[in-house]
């Protein structure tokens, strides 16, 4: 069995975090649905309270993820071997 490089890794833990952000995406929505219905039913119920709660900490956690793919995207841009700091910031 061939060990896993550097690039290899790096893309296999982007494609991890893509499929994370996917599935958070996904349950954010069916919260936010079940949410908005509670509101227009002007219904503020236990269940509204926890949805709400779940739907905050998924948005964290989505930020979360999303800082760490663009620090993965970040390390697959600068070639192996390279200090990060020495190469140049990509052009806004």
């Amino acid at each position: 069995m061939s060990e896993m490089t550097q690039e290899e890794a790096l893309r296999l833990a982007d494609e991890l975090v893509q499929q994370a952000l996917k599935e958070a995406g996904a349950r954010c929505s069916v919260l936010a649905a079940f949410i908005q219905e509670c509101d227009r039913a002007g219904a503020t119920t236990p269940e509204w309270s926890e949805a709400l709660r779940e739907l905050h900490a998924l948005q964290a956690s989505r930020r979360g993820l999303l800082l760490r793919r663009s620090l993965i995207l970040q390390a697959l841009d600068c070639p192996v071997g390279e200090n990060p700091s020495k190469v140049p910031p990509p052009a806004p």
